[in-house]
């Protein structure tokens, strides 16, 4: 099992992106080599495509841009490849997984808690990165190694966001890529009100998602963003709000694609963790009981079930700029935790 050592960042985003490759170069080089589809990726269609998500970017991130180059600076990759690896998703228009869900109050304040579910012993996606100065506001954030994204993530302003996959047919290609979405979101939200602001002034290319969002003054939502555009699915107001891999009602329901058994499984989840919420104690220790539970239909922690698998594992205390990491199968791994 992996220790979830955080790796720490500071200075422009170029400097940043230079410490990040250097730190964890190798591992950027064996994941690219796995998940990166390099045989279609000079085809008519992918190259003409990674070529707007350049220009996307440079309009909407251009920093992110910046951290790019210097990743592929810290590590001995092109540009190229690396601007590539933090789009495929996007351009491929691959679906993956998790399962997120926030408390809007407890004895601990707002609590948000977060599974990645991308297969069984890939904890090395799983890596966590803490800027205390420099560009950006200061945060602490989980992401694969070598990206610009931000898959979950507590800033000082006490945004803290995790959030599921979702599969639509659908891209815009004024997009960016909606993992950097989340980036963009980590960098410069200090409320709610500069949230809704960015998700509706940067559209995202591919890769919809049911966010959850709480921060700490007390409060969370759901949404849905997409191509398409966002949708609130649970509003401020709710105690909790939930988020597995099918669109909730409203302007996208019905526009899931995917295996059917993989929605099924994402039904059984969503109602068991709507049950979780409303029964177990509120509070850290609850969100780690509701991240760690093995309920017959519909197991948060995911061993299997569907050929899907958990990996890692967040708890993120908005109230305290604490976050809980867990680097593997969330109820074998245990929690650690890290502060801002």
């Amino acid at each position: 099992m992996l220790e979830p050592a955080v790796v720490e960042l500071s200075g422009s985003f170029r400097e940043q992106g230079r410490q990040h490759g250097e730190a964890v170069g190798a591992t950027i080089k064996e994941i690219i080599a796995e998940v990166v589809p390099w045989d279609t990726w000079t085809s008519d269609k992918a190259e003409p495509m990674l070529a707007r998500v350049e220009d996307n970017l440079k309009r909407f991130a251009p920093g992110l841009l910046e951290e790019l180059e210097g990743i592929a600076e810290g590590c001995g990759l092109s540009y190229r490849k690396i601007l590539a690896y933090s789009a495929f998703v996007d351009v491929s228009m691959a679906h993956q997984w998790c399962t997120a869900m926030a408390w809007s109050e407890s004895p601990d304040g707002p609590v948000l808690g977060k599974t990645n579910d991308i297969g069984r012993h890939q904890e090395k996606y799983h890596q966590l990165f803490r800027r205390r100065s420099g560009e950006g506001l200061p945060a602490i954030w989980f992401t694969w190694p070598g990206t610009v994204w931000g898959g979950c993530f507590l800033n000082a302003a006490g945004i803290a966001s995790g959030g599921a996959s979702l599969g639509m047919k659908a891209r815009n290609e004024a997009g960016v890529p909606s993992n950097c979405m989340l980036r963009i979101l980590m960098d410069r939200c200090d409320s709610l009100e500069s949230v809704l602001r960015a998700l509706d002034e940067v559209p995202v290319m591919h890769h919809p998602q049911h966010n959850v969002t709480c921060w700490a003054e007390g409060g969370a939502m759901a949404l849905e963003f997409t191509p398409e555009g966002t949708f609130v699915c649970q509003p401020v107001g709710t105690p909790y709000v939930v988020a597995t891999n099918h669109f909730c009602e409203g302007p996208f329901a019905g526009r899931d694609t995917g295996e059917e058994r993989h929605l099924t499984n994402s039904r059984r989840r969503l109602a068991n963790l709507r049950h979780l919420a409303e029964t177990v104690e509120p509070g850290v220790a609850g969100m780690v009981r509701v991240f760690t539970d093995h309920a017959d239909s519909g197991g948060i922690c995911q061993h299997g079930a569907e050929d899907m698998w958990s990996s890692a594992a967040y708890v993120i205390v908005p109230r305290e700029r604490l976050m809980l990491v867990a680097q593997g199968q969330p109820c074998e791994a245990g929690f650690e935790e890290f502060v801002l």
